[in-house]
């Protein structure tokens, strides 16, 4: 673990690193990723050439239209694979070269800098992508002959630029080559811009930030939810279909299945009729963590497409009630066909397009329990979304804990007393977390923080009435561990 570079949005151009290394003498520094000159900006070129017939050309397209485009990794990489039609293994190399890629992208820039022999602004992001994707293979993926790298790679860039570039591309591949480690390793921990890891630094404690930055697979794990069956039956059903895939038990979660090498969700058996959502254990740990009970009354706010609020609307069942609220009308419609296609359409509904950083668009103080699934940076989620240290700056922990601070403003007035107010984040940075529960405490006496556990699948909060989810509270030779999440209750008081 490493930090490297500053806000990946302003980073120069390998132009300018190299110019301004030939004027002052400077050793490069660590970024984070390479701006576009201008001009390469615009569409993808990438994505506008020929089908990619291999598996290296496929994940240097991603790594494209994610770094310039600013695609999401999983979106771009499904979209990718579906129209290309490689075969199997081809599809497990390209995506582990993706998120092995993304997931050391610093580290990777640095290596191509510094063996950069002149100021060239030649390089497009096709050309970018490359050699970036060559420098991990190199780096990090022993089982691949570095001469089948360089030449596949070359080979490539040759297909899509031209002779020049090509030229260009295997001049600077050699050199990386010339250092390839004798014995290449997959990386083992996450690298970091330098003030991300300050921040989770403190937020965490080493201990805590070890584990949620350690590897164990490039590509993150497809997590189910078991929702009309037990998880042993799901189970066995999805090993019946899928031989080949690998299905372990969620190891805090009761309800959830890690997957890989499944397909597309939508593909296994079982997901038309409802056996299964897709959701992932950290989330599935906040949703049970506050213990909704049959024929109660819960208020999900920002629900976005239903996850949480399916979940909950399992636990009230259809003597209970569910409002879900989101600022989106569009993800709330969705929500209905969700609970039917999982069996819970008699569970009573009702959907609140209300952004509650305004006001609390007329709802009521009736909930037995209000959940604030609040808008963040998603910093605990880096691992399964590693582009997002590409997009994010220093100032959007302390920008997101004022909008978080609002919603949960309003949300509190919707709390019955006796009821429950639960505010949770997919970060776990100390401005989003504890900053915010301190603020709303500070203002709000008359609710009073939760200390134990309601539920008996996590743990207690920390001394600061703050519960944090993550990989800490599993082992460390477990292949998936629950995203970052804190979580903060509050008894309404009366």
């Amino acid at each position: 673990m490493r930090g490297v570079g500053s806000s990946p949005l302003a980073v120069p151009t390998w132009r300018r690193h190299r110019a301004a290394r030939a004027r002052t003498g400077a050793q490069p520094k660590h970024q984070h990723a390479v701006k576009k000159t201008q001009a390469n900006r615009g569409p993808s070129k990438a994505s506008t050439g020929p089908i990619p017939t291999t598996a290296r050309c496929l994940a240097a397209i991603v790594i494209e239209r994610v770094t310039d485009d600013g695609a999401f990794a999983s979106r771009a990489l499904d979209a990718e694979l579906k129209r290309a039609g490689l075969e199997a293994r081809d599809n497990a190399l390209a995506t582990e070269i993706v998120y092995g890629t993304l997931r050391v992208l610093p580290v990777l820039d640095e290596r191509i800098i510094q063996v950069l022999t002149r100021a060239d602004a030649r390089t497009d992001g096709f050309v970018r992508a490359t050699l970036r994707t060559a420098a991990y293979q190199l780096a990090h993926l022993g089982r691949l002959p570095t001469h089948a790298i360089v030449d596949e790679c070359v080979s490539q860039v040759r297909d899509r630029r031209g002779p020049k570039l090509a030229g260009f591309v295997n001049a600077v591949l050699r050199k990386l080559a010339s250092a390839r480690p004798a014995d290449p390793q997959p990386p083992r921990s996450l690298a970091l811009p330098t003030w991300v890891q300050e921040s989770l630094l403190e937020a965490l404690g080493p201990e805590r930030l070890a584990r949620l930055l350690e590897q164990h697979a490039s590509a993150p794990a497809l997590c189910l939810r078991s929702d009309r069956q037990s998880r042993d039956e799901l189970q066995a059903q999805l090993a019946a279909a899928q031989p080949q895939a690998e299905i372990r038990p969620t190891r805090l979660s009761p309800l959830g299945l890690n997957l890989r090498r499944s397909g597309s969700p939508r593909a296994l058996p079982g997901y038309k009729d409802g056996a299964f959502s897709v959701q992932e254990e950290g989330a599935q740990l906040v949703a049970l963590a506050i213990a909704a009970q049959s024929g109660e009354r819960i208020a999900d706010i920002c629900a976005g497409h239903g996850g949480k609020t399916s979940l909950l609307a399992r636990q009230v069942g259809s003597s209970g009630s569910l409002v879900a609220v989101d600022q989106d009308e569009r993800k709330l419609d969705a929500i209905p066909d969700e609970l039917k296609r999982i069996g819970l359409a008699d569970v009573p509904l009702e959907l609140h397009p209300v952004d509650l950083s305004v006001g609390t668009g007329g709802l009521l103080a009736d909930f037995d329990r209000v959940l604030v699934d609040a808008p963040c940076t998603g910093l605990g989620t880096v691992l399964r979304r590693p582009e997002l240290l590409l997009r994010l700056k220093p100032e959007d922990p302390a920008r997101m804990s004022q909008l978080q601070l609002k919603i949960l403003r309003s949300a509190a007035q919707l709390v019955k007393p006796g009821g429950l107010l639960a505010y949770a984040v997919c970060s776990p940075t100390r401005e989003e977390g504890p900053d915010v529960a301190r603020a709303f405490g500070a203002e709000h006496p008359d609710f009073s923080p939760v200390t134990e556990a309601l539920s008996a699948l996590l743990p207690p909060p920390d001394c600061d009435a703050v519960l944090r989810i993550g990989p800490w509270l599993t082992t460390s030779e477990e292949s998936s561990a629950p995203d970052a999440y804190q979580l903060v209750l509050w008894r309404r008081l009366g």
